[in-house]
């Protein structure tokens, strides 16, 4: 195997751009936690507004 020295290690670059699955898994998560929690504000608000909350005991 060939040893390669400090100043060629300097100049590698590369393999930063890349999309991986775990990435776009992520991303669906993070979609899927958004669209939940408007649900629910949404879901809460119409409750709210025409008045059908359950009362506290």
């Amino acid at each position: 195997m060939e040893c390669i020295d400090d100043i060629k290690l300097e100049k590698i670059s590369g393999g930063g751009t890349t999309i991986t699955g775990t990435l776009i898994s992520a991303f669906g998560e993070v979609f899927k936690i958004f669209f939940e929690a408007g649900h629910s504000v949404g879901s809460s608000i119409r409750r709210m507004s025409n008045k059908e909350l359950c009362p506290i005991k």
